[in-house]
Order: C-alpha cells, then structure tokens, then sequence
C-alpha cells in the first residue's frame, strides 16, 4: 500500500528538491558522457532531462500528492508506472522500451528522496563485467571505462540504450541474454562473446582457453589496424579516398587524431546547445571552434550548421511540438525561421576559419533557393564581423548535406552552388524508404543497401563530378565495408566516419584493386 501524508506541502517541496538535484545529476553525467562516450550516449541524459523538466510526468507527481495524498515517493512511482504504461500502449516496440528511461528516472529521484547515495562501487583498479537486468547509462557512466571489460543486460535490443553505450564505449556485450541476472551471478567468472551474443558463466578449462585464443586473435588484429595509422588510404592501383572522423566534442577531435584521421568531415554543433536553458553566445561558439581547429593543426574542420528539431530537443530553443517531427521544423528550417540564432553561428565559424582551414555544411538542403539563402545569411554574417572589425576568414568552402531524395535528385543544380556535397546517408534513407530509423518495428523495411539509396548516392558522386566539386559519405554506410567498393568504384572522394572505424575501413580500401 504506497504511503500516505497529512504534510502535502512538505512532501511537494521535497519532491521539487528531489527533482532539482536529479537534474544536476543528469547535467553532469549529460558532460560525462560527451567526453568519455559520444553524442549518441550524451543524448540520452539530455532526454531524461527532457522527460523531468516535462509538465504533464511533474503534474502526474504534484497531483498524486496533492489530491491522494501520497506521499513524494509513492507519488514519484505511481507516475512513472502510468507513464510507462502510456509508453506500452504505443504499439512500438521502440517506444515502449523508452519505459526503462522512465524507470532509470524513477529510481534516481525516489533515491534522492531517501536520501541514499549512488551505487558502492569496487576499487578504480579493479576489473568488473557488469551483469543487471536492465542495464541503465547512468549505472554504466558510475564505473571508469578501465574498469569494465563487457556487459551483460537481460533486457534490450539493437536500439536500447545498453547497446548504445557498447558500441560507444567499444565494450564487449550480450544484449537481452536470456540469463537470469540476480545476486547468484555476482562474483562468478563469466566469458562475453560479443561477437556470438553468447554468455557462460563459470566457464570450464577449455571454454576458458577457447576465449582466451580468440581475444588473443582479436587483439592482433587491432595491433595490425593500427599499424595502418599512418598509411594512406589507397587502394592497390593508386585510386586515394580521404578518410576523415565524425566529432560531437572537442574530445572526440583526440579520438579522431589518434587513428590517424586526416580532418573532421562532420563537426557537429548540437552539443554546444544542448542540455542547457540559454542560448551559447557568439563569443562561446567561436571559442569553442577555434579550439577545434587548434587541435588539428591544419587539418580541415567540417563545421555542419545547427541540425536541432525531429528527435533532438533543447531547453534553450522552444520549438512548437510537431507531429511528424522528422518532416518539420529541423536543420536549416529552424536557423531561417530563427535568423539571429543561425547568424551567431555563422559568425563564430567565420571568426575560427581566421585560425585554420574550416568548411561550413548546411543540413536538409532541399532546393536551389534555400541554398543561395544560406550563402547570403552567411555572406551577410562576414559583413557583420567587417563592420565590427573582428578577424575572420574571407571565404569558407562552402557545401551542403545531401540527405534527402529531392537534394540527390536535383544534386546537378546544387553542385553549381556549392564547393562539396557530403551525404547524409542515415537520413537520406530513412527518406528515400519512408521509415522512421528510429522505429524499431521498421527496422527491417530501413534497408541502407537498397538499391534506391544506392543508385541516390552514385548519382549524387556523378553530379559533384561533372561539376568539378568532391563528395564523401558522413553516414554510417560510409564505414560499412560491405559496400566500401561500391563507392571507391562510383568515384567517392571522402568518407567521414567514427574514430572506431577509420583503421578497419582504411584497411578495407587498402585490400581493394
């Protein structure tokens, strides 16, 4: 039977203090995350924050207080269970498993309402696989990347947020294992063949020495990838492709220079508005660029514009809720339905370009017009900094991302407006197949090797080509070795990918007549 108060104001204020300190919670693991994970994983804390600073879940609490007179953490609990029920009535396996965020938040601030700490952890020397029922990302951000050799999660699937932060993390794991994982587990010796989705638990001798063997394999292969940190990425008959990363933090530049990347094909600029309330200024982002294209010492920087709207939103840019979020106000719509916001940006790209070779992107370009309105926002933001006397380049390489059907169709007209086409191949077929990427029940109809996306990417090489300008992939097809000779043989000039797979593509290209 959940408690009952007579105090119902006092238990409201400890449920906003509540929900306040988790929200400094979730800010700090939100900047853990962008700067021992990726984007992808720093997202997820900011959806929580999201989903805490949300009217209708916060009303659901304040009313079960106020009007059944639960207390703050049966109220918290009752709220989350009806939430989590609205989830599973969506009909989308995708949408229902977002329930273990509403869970993750649950347990967090009923923990801060009883005044307990974080989880004890080991000693910071020591090895651990972590094993739960559901393993959430703040749990996983608690231990130190050191420390965790794999993880074992009972529940989840490809999307859930355990499998986000593996791939991120580059850590060994089993998702939705069918294991029991309880306290019988724990302290028991235990093999995670990522690679086979298989876990055992107190593994014999052999099973023991056939891990061992491959992991000794597996090592090799990584000393022999990074042999190739310094080799060009060409093929055997002479044919060069660029190999650039993908960055959402200046920290993810290190990761990138590491495996030898020759740039940065696409710096993204959401993480400097995200997971906070006001807008950065002109005088933050340019710091902030200018520390980019310090970091890489000549090397190019690929600065894509503000790509907020469809699944990414910020406390700091209201945005009217969409139905089809996707087909909305998002990219390059928001920054010429916001001129300001879109001309402190070009200003600070500008202002960094003063320091180091750096092109800007415009995202979701669709047409003609809405390119040559970019150029003049942008050609009007040089103006500005002239005017103001501030020290920023002349001219920057300008280009756009080709993400959409409408963009590779006309990609012949848009060439003779732009310095580079970078194509966005996630989007460009989540568009192109009409299905949400994100919809887990989809998932099989988002086919990235249909033949339509395909023949829309060798178009777009072909357009570039005949009007004299490059084009890369930024997509995660571009790492995909599967299709790697497709693309070296349609001309592709660049490929823009994660620090974790720069080495196996360039080994890939290296191996290709």
């Amino acid at each position: 039977t959940p408690r009952k108060t007579e105090d119902m104001e006092s238990e409201v204020r400890q449920l906003t203090e509540a929900l306040d300190r988790a929200a400094e919670e979730l800010s700090g693991l939100y900047s853990k995350a962008l700067n021992t994970a990726d984007d992808s994983v720093a997202d997820i804390f900011m959806i929580h924050g999201m989903m805490l600073q949300d009217d209708d879940f916060r009303n659901r609490m304040t009313g079960l207080i106020t009007k059944d007179g639960l207390s703050a953490e049966a109220a918290v609990s009752r709220a989350a269970a009806e939430f989590a029920e609205d989830l599973s009535k969506s009909g989308s396996d995708y949408i229902a498993q977002r329930g273990a965020d509403i869970s993750d938040l649950e347990h967090r601030v009923i923990r801060i309402l009883a005044g307990r700490s974080a989880v004890q952890l080991p000693d910071a020397d020591e090895k651990i696989i972590l094993a739960a029922d559901e393993i959430t990302p703040s749990l996983t951000l608690m231990f130190e990347r050191s420390q965790l050799l794999g993880l074992v999660s009972g529940k989840g699937s490809a999307t859930s947020h355990a499998a986000i932060l593996a791939r991120s993390l580059g850590i060994p794991a089993v998702i939705a294992s069918g294991t029991v994982l309880d306290s019988t587990v724990n302290g028991v010796p235990c093999i995670v063949d990522g690679v086979h989705g298989n876990v055992i638990f107190s593994p014999d001798v052999q099973q023991l020495e056939d891990a061992d063997m491959r992991r000794k394999k597996y090592e090799l292969e990584q000393q022999e990838l990074l042999s190739l940190r310094t080799a060009p990425a060409e093929t055997e008959s002479g044919q060069k492709v660029t190999l650039y990363c993908n960055a959402g933090s200046l920290d993810d530049i290190d990761r990138a220079l590491e495996c030898g990347a020759e740039g940065i094909g696409l710096f993204r600029s959401e993480f400097l508005y995200l997971g906070r309330s006001e807008l950065p200024t002109e005088e933050e982002l340019a710091d902030v660029y200018t520390k980019a294209v310090r970091k890489l010492d000549g090397r190019k920087l690929v600065v894509r514009t503000l790509d907020i709207g469809a699944d990414k939103k910020t406390d700091c840019i209201p945005m009217k809720p969409e139905p089809n979020p996707a087909l909305g106000i998002r990219a390059l719509r928001l920054c010429f339905a916001m001129p300001d916001l879109f001309s402190v940006q070009l200003r600070a790209v500008l202002r960094a370009a003063a320091n180091g070779p750096v092109s800007v992107m415009f995202p979701m370009i669709c047409s003609v017009s809405e390119i040559r309105r970019a150029k003049a926002c942008l050609t009007a933001a040089a103006d500005d900094l002239e005017k103001r006397k501030i020290p920023h380049a002349d001219r920057l390489e300008t280009g756009i991302m080709v993400e959409t059907p409408a963009a590779a169709v006309i990609s012949d007209l848009l060439a003779g407006e732009a310095d580079f086409f970078s194509i966005g191949s996630n989007d460009l077929t989540q568009y192109t197949l009409a299905v949400d990427r994100q919809n887990e029940d989809a998932a099989a109809y988002c086919d990235p090797h249909h033949e339509s996306v395909m023949r829309l990417i060798e178009l777009t090489v072909k357009n570039a080509h005949e009007h004299g300008i490059w084009c890369g992939i930024c997509g995660e097809l571009g790492a995909d070795t599967s299709v790697t000779g497709r693309f070296v043989q349609a001309g592709i000039d660049e490929l823009s990918v994660s620090p974790r797979s720069l080495l196996r593509l360039k080994k890939k290209i290296r191996e290709l007549p």
